[in-house]
Order: C-alpha cells, then sequence, then structure tokens
C-alpha cells in the first residue's frame, strides 16, 4: 500500500513538472519560430498568397486558457510573383497587434481561428486591383492559391485608427479611401458561408464605430462621393453622416465639354444624412436595408446642362417604379424626411444668349413614405407617396403630392398641387435667355394642377390666377432695347394674343387642359415641369387636350 502510495505521489508530481514544463516549451517552440507560425497563418489564405510579411518586434506566450500574440511594426507587402498578376495586392502595416484566448486546436484540425479579443492599433491597408468588373468574372475558386479559413471569430475586437485606400491598377488612381476608423465590435463571426453569399457580410453581436471621412471617386474619376464624419452603432440602430457630398473636380463648362453629347453636371453638399431603427442584422445577414427613418437635411442640389451639345435620344433615364424595382439590394424605408432643401436647375440654351437660364427651390421639406421593393411590402401597400412644400425663385410658395404605383407596368403616378401668390419678374432669369422675351410686370394670384400620368403621356386640369400680365421683346444682345418694331410686337402680344388677367374682368376663368408625351431620353424632372408647362399654355391659348395631342 505504501509502495502504491508513493507510486502515485511520484507520477502526480511527474505530471505536474510536464504540467508546469509544457507551456515553457512551447513558448520556447513559438518564440524561436514565431515569425515563420505567424506568415504562415497570414499567407496561407487566398487573399495574401503570394505576400511577404515583416516584422519588428513579436512576442507569444501559451498557456492552456490559449495564446497571447502581440505584434510591433507589422508590414504585409505583394511577393515578386504578384507584380505582373492580374489580382488583388495588399500593402498593410500596423503599429500594433495583441490578440488573446488564440486557440490551437481549432487552428490545427478546423483550420479556424477563434480568439477572445483582437486589439489593432494605427492600421494602414493599400489594395491595388485590376478592374474590378473584370475581377468579379472571376470564377470563386479558380486561379486561387491559398486556403482560407473556414471561420473567424472573435469575442471582442477593438480596432483603433484605420486608414484604407483601393488604387486601380491600369491608373494608379485612387478609387475609395477611408480616414481614421475607429471600430469596436463583440460576438463577431466569418464564416466560409458568409464569404461565398453574394448579401451576407459577417454575424456580429453588436459594433459600434466612427469614420472621420470616405470618399469613393467614380465617372472615370470625374466626380468624387464624399461623407464625412460618420458614424453608426447597432444597439442605438442608428447611422449618422454629419456631412456628405457629391462633387465634381471640374466646373460646369469644362466638365460638359469633355463629352460629345448633352450631359449634366451635379453637385450636391452640405447635406446631413441620419437613419433612425436601422435593422442592421438584416443587412450584415441578407443584405437588406430596413430602417424606420432617414432624414436627409440642409441639402444643396445644384444641376447644370448645356442645351448647345448634342442632346443623346438613345438614353432612358428610369422612371420611379424602375429605379426602385432595379435597385441591387432590397430594402424599405418606412419614411423619408427632406429638410431645408435648395434645388437649383440651371440650362444654357441654344440661342445667342450671353448667359444660362435658372430656376430654383429653396427651403424644400418634404416626406417619402412606401420607399420599398420588397415584395411583401409593395403586396401591403404599393403606393410610394411624395409630400413636399417650398418656395419657388425664393417667392411663391409650393404644396405638392405626387402617388406613384410601383408595381404598376407603366409607372402610372398621381400628381397635385398649388404655386402661391408672387409676383413674376423673378421667372425671367429661366424665361429671358431661352426666348428673349421678359415679363415686364404681372403677378400670380394662385395656380392649382391635377395631373395623372404614365411613363408614356400625361394628362389633366391647371387652373392659373394671374393679373396685370405684360411682356416685352428683347434685342439680339438680349438687352431691354425697345425699338419700334419690338414695341410693335410686344403691344400685338400684350393686347391680342396673351390674356393680361385671368379671370377676365368680366369674371370668366379660363382652365387649361393638360397634355405631353413623354420624352423617353428626358429626365424625370423634364415630364414633370412640361405636365405643368402645357396646362399653362392652354390656359392662354384655349387649346383642348385632344388638339395638343394632334399636334
Amino acid at each position: 500500500m505504501k509502495k502504491s502510495i508513493i507510486t502515485i505521489l511520484i507520477i502526480a508530481g511527474v505530471l505536474f513538472a510536464l504540467f508546469q514544463l509544457l507551456p515553457l516549451l512551447v513558448n520556447n517552440y513559438l518564440n524561436n519560430n514565431a515569425e515563420r507560425i505567424v506568415s504562415n497563418m497570414i499567407t496561407r489564405t487566398n487573399d495574401f498568397a503570394g505576400h511577404e510579411v515583416r516584422f519588428g518586434d513579436i512576442q507569444l506566450n501559451y498557456d492552456y486558457r490559449g495564446t497571447f500574440l502581440k505584434m510591433e511594426s507589422v508590414e504585409i507587402m505583394p511577393g515578386e510573383s504578384l507584380e505582373d498578376a492580374e489580382k488583388i495586392k495588399f500593402h498593410l502595416s500596423f503599429d500594433e497587434a495583441s490578440l488573446t484566448g488564440f486557440q490551437w486546436v481549432d487552428f490545427l484540425f478546423f483550420n479556424s481561428i477563434k480568439l477572445d479579443s483582437a486589439y489593432l492599433e494605427n492600421v494602414v491597408l493599400e489594395t491595388v486591383t485590376p478592374d474590378l468588373e473584370e475581377l468579379g468574372k472571376e470564377g470563386s475558386s479558380e486561379g486561387k492559391e491559398g486556403k482560407d479559413y473556414q471561420n473567424i471569430g472573435l469575442n471582442h475586437l477593438r480596432v483603433n485608427q484605420v486608414s484604407f485606400d483601393n488604387k486601380d491598377a491600369a491608373t494608379d488612381s485612387v478609387r475609395l479611401s477611408i480616414k481614421d476608423l475607429f471600430v469596436f465590435a463583440d460576438g463577431l463571426n466569418l464564416s466560409k458561408e458568409d464569404r461565398e453569399s453574394p448579401e451576407a457580410l459577417f454575424s456580429v453581436d453588436n459594433i459600434e464605430g466612427y469614420m472621420d471621412e470616405a470618399q469613393v471617386h467614380i465617372n472615370e474619376y470625374r466626380n468624387t462621393i464624399r461623407a464625412k464624419d460618420f458614424s453608426f452603432n447597432t444597439t442605438e440602430r442608428k447611422m449618422v453622416i454629419e456631412q456628405v457630398a457629391f462633387n465634381n473636380k471640374l466646373e460646369k463648362y469644362a466638365y460638359v465639354n469633355q463629352f460629345e453629347k448633352e450631359t449634366n453636371w451635379m453637385e450636391l453638399s452640405n447635406g446631413r444624412l441620419q437613419v433612425d431603427g436601422m435593422d442592421f442584422q438584416e443587412y450584415f445577414r441578407q443584405g437588406r436595408i430596413i430602417a424606420d427613418s432617414l432624414h436627409l437635411g440642409q441639402i444643396q442640389l445644384e444641376v447644370f446642362r448645356d442645351k448647345r451639345k448634342q442632346e443623346d435620344t438613345s438614353k432612358r433615364p428610369k422612371m420611379i417604379h424602375e429605379i426602385l424595382n432595379e435597385l441591387p439590394k432590397q430594402l424599405h424605408l418606412k419614411t423619408i424626411f427632406i429638410e431645408e432643401a435648395y434645388i437649383a436647375y440651371e440650362e444654357r440654351p441654344d440661342t445667342q444668349a450671353p448667359s444660362a437660364g435658372k430656376i430654383f427651390f429653396d427651403q424644400v421639406n418634404g416626406e417619402i413614405s412606401g420607399f420599398t421593393n420588397i415584395e411583401d411590402e409593395l403586396a401591403q401597400n404599393d403606393t410610394l407617396t411624395i409630400l413636399a412644400k417650398g418656395r419657388l425663385m425664393g417667392k411663391g410658395l409650393i404644396d405638392m403630392k405626387a402617388d406613384y404605383l410601383i408595381n404598376d407596368e407603366n409607372g402610372k403616378f398621381f400628381m397635385t398641387g398649388s404655386i402661391g401668390g408672387m409676383v413674376l419678374a423673378p421667372l425671367n432669369d429661366l424665361i429671358m435667355p431661352a426666348t428673349r422675351v421678359a415679363l415686364k410686370s404681372g403677378r400670380l394670384d394662385q395656380l392649382f394642377f391635377n395631373i395623372e400620368a404614365n411613363d408614356l403621356e400625361g394628362t389633366g386640369e391647371v387652373i392659373v390666377k394671374y393679373k396685370d400680365l405684360e411682356i416685352e421683346i428683347l434685342d439680339k444682345n438680349y438687352e431691354r432695347d425697345q425699338n419700334i418694331f419690338r414695341k410693335l410686337g410686344a403691344f400685338l402680344a400684350n393686347k391680342v394674343v396673351i390674356p393680361s388677367q385671368n379671370p377676365n374682368k368680366s369674371g370668366k376663368l379660363n382652365k387649361g387642359e393638360v397634355y405631353f408625351e413623354r420624352a423617353q431620353h428626358k429626365f424625370i424632372f423634364h415630364y414633370w415641369w412640361n405636365l405643368v408647362l402645357s396646362g399653362l399654355k392652354s390656359t392662354i391659348t384655349g387649346e383642348t387636350e385632344e388638339e395638343m395631342r394632334e399636334k
């Protein structure tokens, strides 16, 4: 019995010694081979195959709870075999990476990475890629050299300051840049199924972050989409961009002159975007954008077009129902709020006018409901409703409503609204350059419109009440130089052709009928404007819908 006890104690002592000694032996091996082991863990994947890794200081510390890894001054770059290869090249560096709770069993037997926590400091990533469309045509496994992990799981992730640039391999121009990104996440998991899914990104319990700035360069690097002060939080279900913009790198005429045919120059600035009640899990797992509300505040949108360019009749801008149905992702925004927006359209007419004509709307506030392309939502309600109020040329108050039937194959919509009282002289900024006619006097008391239209044509009614309308004809230099012929022409127009007021002196009110056939290559705003304009012309000329159809 005594010998048995001694034997057991000896065995127990040996096991205890081995238990204490094993981490020392493992740590000795790991630290002597740290660079090779960690480098292999990185370059074995498909994305980093063919890359080289350089380390500053690297430390590994193993115990039975897992392995602690700390790396300082790490750089990953393309190897010689990738210099001319048509694949993504990575340049990645960071000042510090601290990883805790690394599980060797998952790595060695299940080809997976499992960590308790990861902390990354001052990460700089640059990717150089060939044409993105051509890259997307590659087979899912064809040409891949590495072996991706089956699963990457992190209990806690902290990333402190990330900068990222994606460059075009052919031009060395930046497509996408991110500056100073900070991320905090818990329960993050990236599986093989996530990588192979076109919709899923990853799964996560909660994640929040902040980014100083992001820029995307598009249209052969002529335009930049810019987001400043971007933050998101899955717990609060909220996402905010304090400044959003769509900028042109060229001035109006320099931009449009790069194209043979008519092309819009457009800029959007000073916008603020806030999403509330966002279902981040739907986005991470299914790629669907679902939220309670989207607020767009302080947006300034300016559009310019040069009519002296040849018109491109081959283009067919999408109507609202087509835009929604052809979006690459499913989305459902219960309500979109537009607050204090400014919208301006400027057009250089095909005349000898010295300047462009301009129309603008300010103090625009609106609400859009039913903005969705999800079939289940459309089955319950397929009407997208737009409510908007604002001012025309800083004067006349506008109040309008438009209802779009998203499931209607012809894009049927209904548009009603009114414009309040204003003097008409401010409209000369739009009328004079295109017509060589100026409004000498006149006041709009009120305008009402009620229109039903679709992708092809629209009809309806316009009622406009005005008084003291008088025009004058400009000279060839678009100046108010009134010789006898121009005075006579204006006199005849004012006395014979154009009624000076509506209703007339006897109280008769002329109502205008609406008819306009949509020009398929024109944008929807052109369509809206000409539907109302046809009613204004009908009010003055007395033309009926049938007569306008015959024309």
